[in-house]
């Protein structure tokens, strides 16, 4: 039996193969070992030498995230520039990030590009519209004046906010009628929270998938203020650690416990006064993340920036609580789930909301949304 000659593509630019590896901060060796070949051979097909076979090529854009055209192109576009390093991590190189991160920052940029698109097609007059200010104003004032601004009172988020997901919708809601678009990123938290960016007349936000759903909501406005401050880059978790970024990332946190917890709030002070008593410091947290649908992370921050927890209590309770809730978190890991459910929430409603007003309209067919979205416009009906 004769078998079929293997068909191989020799690229006009085989260094189109280089640039598409290294913008996902890749090594040979680590492809090598995706596609269980040798690094030479990976070497050899960016070099010219040797060529992949087209299903090869193909499998190569999927892992870099690429449409199989980029392979095609006359020459290496530009270097994209890595977000601003403002991670207080003392295990993570400055300005190196893992491939998920890179991933979903150029995720999140294409995502304003396209609701930018969205929106002046839909007569939308959306556009980014946050205050701004500086390291020298206070937080807690530019904290209360978002909120504010953001129209959300303390006395709606106790009473309406029934679970911290509903508080999760009404944030990212609120904040993209000032133009600011957030998305669900599949990143390590350990290698970064969040992070945010401009784009488009756009503010954009990514938040990590492995971050529960309380603490994306602080992450949410520990980003606001980012951009606010004009600042956009790349946020890690909570760390005492020492860095050239410790002031911009305690403002950052301080805005968000104060924007989630006002001092200026009574039934707030009330609650945070019961750090100041015998009770235990975690059920303390806990009735507060409970009552006003944040975290008790967040809880016990706003207790420390206040005054009534020490800051060797405060970090000794946080390093505590976030080994019990990664341990935790490990135990209760599953597979599965509601994909339709996870991909809205991922998205975001108003995002899709956008995309189906521009498939009732007849500017999108159901293979755009398909493709900005991840579903069919059938499974977003019967899902949102």
């Amino acid at each position: 039996m004769i078998m079929p000659a293997v068909t191989r593509v020799k690229l006009a630019n085989p260094k189109l193969l280089t640039w598409a590896r290294e913008e996902l901060g890749l090594t040979a060796a680590e492809v090598a070992q995706r596609f269980t070949k040798p690094a030479e051979i990976i070497e050899a097909w960016e070099r010219g030498d040797k060529a992949p076979t087209f299903r090869q090529l193909t499998e190569l854009a999927t892992y870099y995230k690429r449409p199989v055209a980029v392979f095609f192109l006359p020459s290496v576009p530009p270097k994209a520039s890595k977000p601003r390093d403002f991670r207080t991590l003392p295990y993570t190189p400055p300005g190196e990030y893992s491939k998920e991160t890179l991933l979903s920052y150029r995720e999140v940029c294409a995502m304003l590009a396209e609701a930018r698109e969205l929106l002046d097609e839909l007569d939308s007059d959306i556009a980014l519209s946050l205050p701004t200010w500086t390291l020298d104003d206070p937080p807690e004032q530019k904290a209360e004046e978002l909120r504010a601004l953001l129209g959300i009172s303390i006395e709606r988020q106790i009473k309406e906010f029934d679970t911290h997901y509903t508080a999760q919708d009404v944030w990212r809601s609120v904040l993209f009628d000032r133009g600011v678009i957030v998305r669900i990123c599949k990143m390590p938290i350990t290698d970064a929270r969040a992070f945010c960016l401009f784009g488009s007349n756009l503010g954009g936000i990514g938040l990590s998938n492995e971050d529960r759903e309380h603490g994306r909501i602080f992450s949410l406005f520990h980003e606001v203020c980012h951009l606010s401050l004009e600042q956009p880059g790349v946020s890690g978790l909570a760390s005492n650690y020492q860095s050239s970024h410790q002031r911009l990332e305690q403002y950052c946190d301080r805005f968000s416990a104060s924007f989630l917890l006002p001092s200026s709030h009574p039934e707030v002070m009330g609650s945070l006064e019961l750090f100041d008593g015998s009770i235990d410091l975690l059920d303390v947290a806990q009735f507060i993340a409970d009552k006003f649908k944040v975290s008790k992370y967040v809880a016990i921050r706003r207790a420390f920036d206040l005054g009534y927890v020490s800051p060797d209590v405060y970090w000794e309770a946080i390093t505590e609580w976030k080994t019990t809730d990664a341990r935790r978190a490990r135990r209760a890991k599953t597979t599965g789930g509601n994909y339709p459910a996870t991909q809205i929430s991922y998205v975001g409603k108003r995002f899709i909301g956008l995309v189906m007003e521009a498939l009732r309209r007849d500017y999108f067919t159901a293979v755009e949304v398909r493709r900005l979205v991840g579903l069919d416009p059938a499974t977003i009906e019967l899902n949102m």
